[in-house]
């Protein structure tokens, strides 16, 4: 025996989204800079250096000598001359005063006289010696001061500039929700 039954038949609704995501937009302007870097002071102050080279001596190994010095030792050596001749006369004026006691007073002096002694020859250098030239050396000096200075730097920021829109979203009904009862296996006898 059919036995009559009902039937559910159930829909659900569905919502649909439009979702409306725009871009987003944004400029960063660069930075504006300013470097200025003063230049460094820089002072040297220096005292000059000297060399000194006096070559009068070994010039004077040379017989190059100047019109004063050589007048001073001309004047030196006549003194010197003067002085051995008056002692050299002396010298021979006793001799001769001493005649009396004999020998040959004047022959010895005459010929003493007449022959000069004999020049030796040798090798010299001149000048004679290397430290006949005199050297004076002042090297100076040197004062260097340095003065650095920082550098000016000016930095001047921009703000980025930035588009966009707000997102949004709009729901819709894409599907009616819907419910229905069926009744089934229901005959009924007619019984009259």
């Amino acid at each position: 025996m059919n036995m009559p039954s009902l039937q559910v038949h159930q829909i659900s609704a569905k919502l649909g989204i439009n979702i409306y995501q725009p871009t987003m937009k944004i400029q960063q302007s660069q930075a504006e800079m300013r470097i200025e870097q003063p230049a460094a002071k820089l002072e040297i102050n220096y005292k000059k250096s000297k060399l000194n080279i006096d070559q009068t001596e070994a010039f004077a190994d040379v017989d190059q000598k100047s019109a004063a010095r050589r007048t001073r030792e001309w004047a030196e050596q006549s003194k010197q001359m003067l002085a051995q001749g008056v002692a050299r006369r002396a010298r021979e004026g006793e001799q001769m005063m001493k005649i009396e006691n004999g020998g040959d007073a004047i022959a010895r002096i005459s010929k003493q006289n007449s022959s000069p002694p004999m020049k030796e020859i040798g090798i010299g250098y001149l000048p004679k010696t290397p430290f006949r030239v005199k050297i004076d050396y002042d090297p100076g000096d040197v004062d260097v001061n340095f003065t650095s200075f920082k550098p000016r730097i000016d930095v001047t920021t921009n703000k980025p500039v930035m588009q966009h829109e707000n997102w949004s979203a709009d729901p819709y009904l894409k599907q009616k929700n819907s419910f229905k009862l069926e009744v089934v296996n229901f005959h009924m006898d007619e019984y009259v």
